[in-house]
C-alpha cells in the first residue's frame, strides 16, 4: 500500500508549478453559456478539503484533500478570481500527490496534496479539486502580500473534546465576527486522539467551507503526537500521527536532520511577522523517552536560536502547545522554561500563543520568570481554549497573570499593522474579554497598553 510521507510528499510537490500571475479571461469566454452537470459520483467527490500556510504564502498555496475511492488522476486547477463564471474556462491545471490510506474499519480511501506555486502576492485565486470529471466546489483564498501590510490572523486553543457538537461552534464564531483574518492559527491538540479518522472527520465538519477558504497554521499538541494504542514506538518517537499529514501539507522547513518533526516544527514570514511553530512535546511531554527527547531537543534549540538571530521581521510571534507558565492545577514545565525562556528574552520575541490548560490566561509583559513596565522589554503569553473540555484554575503563577478567565470558549483576534499590534480575545458569544496593544519603538522594542 502507498503512502506520502512528509519528504515524499515535498519532493512530488517541489516540481509543481503554475504561473498565474499573466493569466487573464480570453474575450471569446465570456460569454460562453453555461452546460449541464452531471450528477456526481458520491465515492468520487472531494471532501476534508484544507488549505495549509506555505514557507512562501505571497506566491504559493497548498491544498489537501480526500476522495472516498481512491484516484489515479487527481488533480486541481486554479485561476484568478471574478465574478464571471466563465473564469474557470482560463483555469490552470496542477497534478497532486495521491496516496492511499487505510482507516481503522479497513477501508481503504484516496489522500492528496497539491501545491499552487508562481501566484501574485496579495491577490485572491479561485481553486478546485478533483480528477478531472468530478470536482469540488470553486473555493478562494488571498495570497499574502510581499510587503509588511496590516493584516488579522485568528488564534485558536484546544479544540479537542465534542469537536462537531460544541467546538464547531467556535471556529464559526471566530469566522463570522472576522471573516478577513488570513488564516487560523490552531496551538495543539485538535482532537483527542491524533491517530482517530473518525475524530479529524468531526473537525473536517466543524470546520465545514472554513477548511476550505482560511488557511490553517497547526502546531501539534500532545494529544496529536498520540500513536495508536499498543504501537512499539509509541514512546520513542516524537512524529505525529500520520492523519496530520494526511490533512495538512504545512513547511518543511524545520530542524534539519530531524525527520520526525517535519510539518510539526516550522516558520513562516508573513506581511512583516515572523511567525514559529515550535513542537515542544520534546520538552514538557512526559510519555516520551528521555532518548527521544535528548535526540530531538537540541537541534530544535539550535534552529529556533537560529530563526530567532537572523529574523528580518519586526515582530516575532511563537506558536506553542504547553505553556510556559501553567495556569491547570498540577502542572509546572520547569524544564521548558530553563530551555527557552533564555531564548524568547535575549531575541526579544513578542508574542507566545498556547494552549494545553483549557482556560484562558494572559500574562503581563514578563522577562524571564518577572514582572516588566511597559516601557521596558517583555514577552506576553498567552493561554486559550476554543474547545468545551475546561480545567480548574492553579494560582501558582497568578502574580505573572493579566487576565484569567475559566469555564469559557474563546478565540483570538490579532491584528498586525506596522509598529503596532492589537490582540482581542472573545468568548463565542462575542463578548470581549481581554485588549492589550503592543507599539514597536526605532530600536525594535515593544511597550503594551
Amino acid at each position: 500500500m502507498i503512502k506520502f510521507d512528509a519528504f515524499s510528499r515535498r519532493q512530488f510537490l517541489t516540481g509543481l508549478a503554475v504561473a498565474t500571475g499573466s493569466t487573464l479571461i480570453p474575450q471569446d469566454l465570456l460569454a460562453a453559456p453555461a452546460r449541464e452537470q452531471l450528477p456526481l459520483q458520491p465515492e468520487l467527490v472531494p471532501e476534508r478539503i484544507i488549505l495549509s500556510l506555505t514557507a512562501e504564502p505571497a506566491h504559493s498555496q497548498s491544498v489537501t484533500w480526500r476522495t472516498e475511492k481512491a484516484l489515479d488522476t487527481a488533480k486541481a486547477q486554479i485561476a484568478l478570481a471574478s465574478a464571471n463564471p466563465n473564469f474557470e474556462k482560463a483555469a490552470a491545471t496542477v497534478m497532486a500527490a495521491a496516496a492511499n490510506a487505510e482507516i481503522p474499519n479497513g477501508k481503504v480511501v484516496g489522500e492528496y496534496a497539491a501545491q499552487f506555486s508562481g501566484l501574485i502576492p496579495n491577490t485572491i485565486y479561485s481553486y478546485r479539486v478533483g480528477d478531472g470529471t468530478t470536482w469540488s466546489e470553486w473555493n478562494s483564498f488571498r495570497t499574502a502580500s510581499d510587503k509588511p501590510e496590516a493584516f488579522r490572523f485568528l488564534y485558536l486553543g484546544d479544540e479537542q473534546n465534542s469537536i462537531k457538537s460544541l467546538w464547531s461552534r467556535a471556529v464559526r464564531a471566530a469566522y463570522s465576527k472576522t471573516p478577513d483574518a488570513r488564516f487560523i492559527v490552531h496551538a495543539g491538540d485538535l482532537l483527542e486522539e491524533g491517530y482517530d479518522d473518525r475524530l479529524w472527520g468531526e473537525w473536517c465538519d466543524a470546520m465545514g467551507f472554513i477548511s476550505a477558504m482560511m488557511p490553517s497554521f497547526a502546531t501539534p499538541g500532545n494529544h496529536d503526537l498520540h500513536r495508536a494504542r499498543g504501537s512499539a514506538d509509541s514512546k520513542e518517537v516524537l512524529s505525529v500521527s500520520p492523519m496530520w499529514r494526511h490533512h495538512f501539507a504545512l513547511p518543511m522547513n524545520g530542524p534539519k536532520g530531524v525527520d520526525e518533526l517535519k510539518e510539526q516544527a516550522y516558520y513562516i514570514d508573513y506581511q512583516g511577522v515572523r511567525f514559529i511553530s515550535l513542537d515542544v512535546n520534546v520538552y514538557a511531554n512526559e510519555e516520551f523517552a528521555e532518548s527521544a527527547k535528548e535526540r530531538v531537543g537540541k537541534m530544535q534549540l539550535a534552529w529556533l536560536e537560529e530563526l530567532l538571530k537572523s529574523n528580518p521581521n519586526r515582530w516575532t510571534i511563537v506558536v506553542q502547545h504547553q505553556p510556559m507558565y501553567p495556569i491547570a492545577k498540577g502542572r509546572d514545565y520547569v524544564e521548558m522554561r530553563e530551555a527557552l525562556l533564555p531564548l524568547y528574552d535575549k531575541y526579544h520575541v513578542d508574542l507566545v500563543l498556547q494552549g494545553h490548560d483549557h482556560t484562558y490566561a494572559r500574562t503581563h509583559k514578563l522577562s524571564g520568570s518577572k514582572v516588566v513596565s511597559p516601557s521596558q522589554f517583555g514577552t506576553i503569553y498567552a493561554i486559550s481554549v476554543s474547545g468545551p473540555k475546561m480545567y480548574a484554575i492553579e494560582e501558582k503563577f497568578a502574580p505573572l497573570r493579566a487576565k484569567t478567565l475559566a469555564h469559557t470558549q474563546a478565540f483570538q483576534v490579532i491584528e498586525v499593522d506596522g509598529d503596532k499590534l492589537t490582540y482581542d480575545a472573545y468568548t463565542i458569544e462575542g463578548e470581549q474579554i481581554d485588549h492589550f496593544e503592543l507599539l514597536k519603538n526605532a530600536a525594535g522594542m515593544s511597550t503594551y497598553s
